[in-house]
């Protein structure tokens, strides 16, 4: 599995979709800073499922999306598209090439695809887990990493160990099977409560069960009773209903005789009626006429009376005017003398209101007088105290002064005897250097002869390396090209062969036809046929559906196979079978170039006999001819388009013959590759021992130098240091003395400092003596001025009510003279009305006279007509009583008749009543309870007083619950499926704790031997990249290797042991890698992503890291992304990343071997 291409596109400052292509080998990635290189490492690593937006450099998720500039704007959507290689099945996928992508956008929605099908973040980490590949994994390497690998918070190590071996999958088990055992432990828990409150309820249901099982002896009992108490009132009822039957039908001969009369009596009462309905229509008439004149005589008599009220009501509104009046005129009176009576009061209130106003502005002076010489004390007061506490504050501040000048004096006589003695002992070592003179020169000198000898020698090395590079870079080519090609052929071998063994269609139903009976199919009819040169594609196209045509041996075959054919509905394929029983004669002979075989060549025979082929006119070999059937039809067959089953298996042997001559030129490169490999691995041995050597060398004259500089170093040191100490010894002394001046000068400030402070304290009492007494005084004012203010303000308030009453009495006197010119407007209006209404009654009264005589004479037109009227009633009632005489009759009779149904009603009432009752009660009908049920022995009566007696035994009993015996059962049934459970579960969780232990050992043993393992490999690539030292891993708790920290150390050479966080940061860089590299041995990761890593190392450590890289790129891709030339001059690709466009990164690749291609452009 390899990296093979990343597409990016809206991704951070690659705006334009970029494609670049990755090879084997080693892959540089350059350019200036900030042109976006390790942004290519961050679209692998957040590609990958990187949920952390810091991973990627960023404080939010959405800023990998490309943020825009000043020439373009912001996109709303970044995607990335990894592809990487399958061939060797590391991915648990059937894919040779699996492409992973993820797309953000800017609203915070994110999605993932797998070979551009939808999936989940989980899906992509379950397919990478456990191959070095993953966002977490250590595939992916960055300079900041280094401390996070070489850290006191040892997860980013661990997680490497963890990810080498591949223990990722078991720590996942472990945690869902302990989540499952942590839920089956919560399932047991409630399990046992609930098998403690079924206990419980099982023990209440026992005795329920008892209680039910007596109710249901009662209940029998009763049933019993009841049946024959039921039975003798249902045959008392019986007896009674015969003999209602038979009064019955007595009576219905009777009543047939008093219809006849009835219709007789209401024929004579219908014609008195209607005599009776003449006579009241005729004084109907004469009563409307005398109702008219009567209506109009009293609608004049109210006009009359009403006029009379009029006048009535005006003379008596008259008085009341006259009244009001009189009261109006006493109520101004009395409001004139109320506001004379106020105004006095006003006046008098505004005399002691000024009084009041002259005291309370003395009162207020005196108080503002108080006050002030209060503030003044209170301010000499605070001015005394605050220069007390300064005082103080100086006392301290001058005692502390003295006893710094007193230790300080101290302090220097001790440092003037230690310098006096460090200049002793300099002066003598400095006459002991000066003495060995250049004892170093010489050796400095022949060291640098040596290193000129190793660098020639490691120059001519390195040429010849150089030469071997280049051939093995086309070496390298020439097998990729090689393999590439087999790839290629054995890739469209296999899709040909997929194709000829998994068809559809016809082919696929003859296929399992096929499967289906081995024993009966012989075989298929193209399988029969060989065909020569290039018409393959005719022989398909003239055998058509019989090119898929099963073989088989006579009728009986045919018969199970259209059984089986028919079986299976929805077929829409046709299935041809040819019998070898009953084969044609041929036609002719065969097309040139085809050949018949194996059994099935009589079939071939008399399907293709005499077919022709059509020649090419221009005698091209890979001309698809048409051919000529026996009608003489001619069929043309396309050169392109869907192969046949001839022409795929005439297509996959020329494949398989190129297959293996593409293999023999891969295995050809290989050797001259391997050949090329070895030479070059030896020159580079060379160089290495070269390159050691100058190390060497250069470590020689170096430390020579070294020695020769620190001796004339030391010299001027401890010359420096003699003047420094006269320097100091001549400091200290004025120092000591001005530390005596000090001393004194202070001592004699505290002496006036101590008075001052005694004469503000007597100050400061006195002060706040006479302080005391003023605030006392300002609190006498203020209460003085308090009692002014609130009569002040109790004036005033008296003073504004008088003024309000003043103006209510003046609005008063305003309304009454305004009312009583109102009223007197009203009087003469009354008076004009009375005059008016008087008129009207008078011409009213006129008019009744003539209304009277018409009145008199329409009421003897009326009694005449009640006369007539009453004749004709009474003809009508002397009717009707006949008639009711004769209902009465009838009515007896249907009364009675009426009683006996409805007696006879009542009894087969009871008898359905008492069966309701008896079914709603014992839920079955009353025939079938007398049918089954065997009734009570013994007298009706008895039986009544029993039934009564069981009744009130079963009242006692109380609420039953009828339903106890069956939850009992239920219950019962339940406790025991909840113990079954109880043993399942318990069960269970022992099962879950051997499966968490045997995860936990095979964990440990995987881990425990990868830890080994790297820690051998560690220690190995530690001593080569650093040329010795010492370097170690252990568990900082081996009883947990599964969760323990893993410690490092490393002790560079000619270093003692010290703590990792005290390496400089190559040495930090070498030993990072050092564990990396030793994890790769264990567990090579496909690729490996290294970005500036190389950015600590010094030069000859740039040697020794290239020559890893190199060492490792057999098995591993790198991608390096760095600003060393050694790394580049390493690489074997090399991608260099600009920015043309300001904010846009553009990428062009460059392969070492001359050939430039763009390997990404802004699409």
């Amino acid at each position: 599995m390899r990296l093979k291409s990343l597409e990016l596109s809206g991704f951070k400052s690659f705006p334009d979709t970029t494609k670049v292509e990755f090879h084997d080998g080693i892959t540089a990635i350059v350019g200036p800073n900030g042109c976006g290189k390790s942004n290519i490492g961050d679209a692998i690593r957040w590609v990958l499922g990187e949920q952390r937006p810091t991973a990627i450099r960023g404080a939010r998720m959405e800023e990998a999306i490309f943020q825009g500039t000043v020439a373009r704007r912001a996109l709303s959507r970044g995607a990335v598209s990894m592809v990487v290689t399958n061939e060797d099945g590391a991915l648990p996928t059937p894919f040779r090439e699996v492409e992973i992508g993820r797309t953000i956008y800017r609203d915070g929605g994110s999605n993932y695809r797998l070979n551009r099908s939808p999936c989940r973040l989980r899906d992509i980490v379950d397919l990478c887990r456990d191959t070095g590949l993953g966002a977490n994994a250590y595939s992916i390497i960055e300079i900041r990493m280094i401390d996070a690998i070489l850290s006191e918070r040892t997860d980013e190590r661990r997680s490497l160990f963890e990810e080498a071996a591949g223990i990722g999958k078991y720590k996942d088990r472990r945690r869902a099977a302990m989540r499952r055992l942590e839920t089956s432990e919560a399932d047991l828990q409630r399990l046992e409560d609930v098998i403690g409150e079924v206990r419980s309820k099982v023990r209440s249901l026992a005795r329920q069960k008892g209680k039910a099982q007596r109710h249901r002896e009662l209940r029998d009992r009763r049933l019993a009773v009841e049946i024959a108490v039921v039975g003798s009132d249902l045959e008392d009822m019986r007896t009674r209903l015969a003999q209602v039957e038979h009064e019955l039908a007595h009576d219905r001969d009777e009543t047939a005789g008093m219809a006849a009369r009835l219709a007789t009596a209401e024929s004579e009462l219908q014609r008195a009626r209607l005599a009776h309905v003449e006579a009241e229509k005729v004084r109907v008439d004469a009563a409307g006429r005398l109702d008219g004149v009567r209506n109009r005589l009293a609608t004049v008599e109210r006009e009359v009376a009403v006029a009379g009220e009029r006048i009535g009501n005006g003379k008596r509104r008259l008085e009341q005017i006259a009244r009001e009046k009189d009261a109006l005129a006493g109520l101004r009176a009395r409001s004139s003398d109320e506001i004379l009576t106020l105004r006095r009061e006003r006046d008098n209130c505004k005399v002691e209101l000024t009084s009041c106003k002259a005291e309370f502005t003395s009162r207020r002076q005196a108080a503002a007088d108080t006050r002030a010489r209060m503030e003044v004390a209170r301010d000499e007061l605070a001015v005394v105290e605050r220069r007390s506490r300064e005082v103080a504050r100086a006392v301290a501040r001058v005692e502390g002064d003295l006893d710094s000048a007193h230790l300080q004096t101290e302090e220097l006589d001790r440092r003037l005897e230690r310098l006096t003695a460090d200049s002793r002992a300099g002066a003598g070592a400095l006459r002991e250097l000066r003495s060995q003179g250049d004892l170093f020169v010489d050796r400095s000198r022949d060291a640098t002869r040596q290193v000129e000898r190793s660098r020639r020698d490691l120059e001519r090395s390195r040429r010849r390396a150089g030469m071997l590079r280049d051939r093995l870079r086309g070496a390298r080519a020439a097998e990729l090209e090689a393999r590439t090609r087999v790839a290629a052929l054995e890739t469209e071998v296999s899709a040909v062969r997929r194709m000829t063994l998994a068809g559809e269609g016809a082919e696929a139903v003859a296929a399992d036809a096929a499967e289906a009976f081995p024993d009966r199919v012989i075989g298929m009819l193209s399988d029969c046929v060989r065909v020569e040169g290039t018409a393959a594609r005719t022989v398909d196209d003239a055998l058509a559906r019989f090119g898929l045509a099963l073989l088989v041996a006579g009728g009986e075959d045919i018969e199970q196979i259209e059984h089986w054919y028919r079986s299976e509905a929805g077929r829409v394929a046709r299935l041809v079978l040819l019998p070898l029983d009953r084969i044609p004669e041929p036609r002719g002979a065969l097309p040139p170039g085809v050949a018949a075989t194996g059994k099935g060549a009589p079939w071939v025979r008399a399907l293709l006999g005499g077919v022709t082929f059509q020649p090419s006119p221009s005698g091209d070999e890979q001309w698809a001819p048409g051919w000529t059937d026996l009608h003489g039809a001619v069929h043309l067959v396309p050169d392109t388009g869907a192969e046949g089953r001839l022409e795929r298996t005439e297509h996959l042997d020329g494949l398989e013959a190129r297959v293996r001559a593409s293999r023999g030129e891969l295995e050809e490169a290989r050797r001259v590759r391997s050949h090329v490999e070895r030479e070059s691995r030896k020159c580079e041995e060379e160089v290495d021992a070269l390159t050691e050597s100058l190390l060497s060398s250069r470590d020689a004259a170096r430390a020579a130098e070294v020695e020769a500089e620190v001796q004339s170093g030391r010299r001027q040191q401890l010359a420096r240091h003699q003047d420094e100490l006269a320097r100091q010894l001549e400091g200290t002394r004025a120092a000591r003395e001005r530390a005596a001046e000090r001393a004194a000068e202070a001592d004699s400030e505290r002496v006036r400092l101590l008075d001052e402070e005694k004469t503000l304290g007597a100050r400061l009492e006195e002060l706040r003596s006479l302080h005391a007494a003023v605030d006392v005084e300002w609190e006498q004012a203020r209460s003085a001025e308090s009692e002014a203010v609130i009569r002040l303000t109790r004036l005033e308030g008296d003073l504004g009510r008088l003024g309000d009453r003043i103006s209510d009495a003046e609005k008063t006197v305003t309304r009454t003279r305004d009312r009583i010119a109102g009223l007197e407007r009203e009087a003469q209006s009354l008076e004009e009305e009375i005059v008016r209404v008087r008129e009207e009654r008078e011409q009213a009264q006129k008019g009744l006279e003539g209304m009277f005589r018409r009145r008199d004479e329409l009421q003897g037109v009326l009694s005449e007509q009640d006369r007539q009227l009453r004749e004709a009633s009474a003809g009508v009632l002397k009717a009707e009583r006949n008639v009711g005489e004769v209902r009465d009759l009838e009515r007896n009779a249907v009364e009675g008749r009426h009683q006996l149904e409805l007696e006879r009603q009542d009894l087969a009432n009871r008898a359905a009543r008492i069966g309701e009752r008896l079914e709603t009660e014992w839920g079955r009908p009353l025939e079938t309870l007398l049918d089954e049920v065997e009734p009570a022995e013994g007298d009706a009566e008895a039986l009544r007083g029993e039934l009564g007696d069981i009744t009130a035994r079963l009242a006692r009993l109380g609420p039953v619950n009828m339903l106890a015996v069956e939850e009992h059962a239920e219950e019962s049934a339940r406790l025991e499926f909840l113990v079954g459970q109880q043993d399942d579960l318990v069960s269970a969780r022992d099962d879950l704790k051997a499966a968490i232990r045997r995860i936990n050992a095979t964990a440990t043993e995987l881990f425990m031997t990868t830890f080994e393992a790297i820690r051998e490999n560690f220690q190995r690539t530690f001593e080569h990249l650093f040329s010795g030292g010492e370097a170690n891993l252990w568990l900082g708790d081996p009883d947990d290797p599964l969760e323990s920290r893993v410690e490092i150390h490393a002790a560079p050479r000619g270093k003692k042991t010290q703590r990792i966080d005290l390496l400089s940061g190559g040495e930090r860089a070498l030993t990072a890698l050092s564990l990396l590299f030793g994890i790769y041995l264990v567990k090579p990761s496909p690729f490996c992503v290294l970005d500036e890593v190389d950015a600590p190392l010094d030069e000859s450590n740039i040697g020794r890291f290239v020559r890893l890289l190199q060492g490792f790129k057999a098995q591993t891709q790198f991608v390096v992304i760095t600003h060393n030339p050694w790394t580049i001059e390493a690489a074997d690709w090399i991608y260099g990343v600009t920015m043309e466009e300001p904010g846009v990164s553009s990428i062009v690749g460059v392969r070492l071997e001359g050939r430039t291609e763009a390997a990404g452009t802004a699409a």
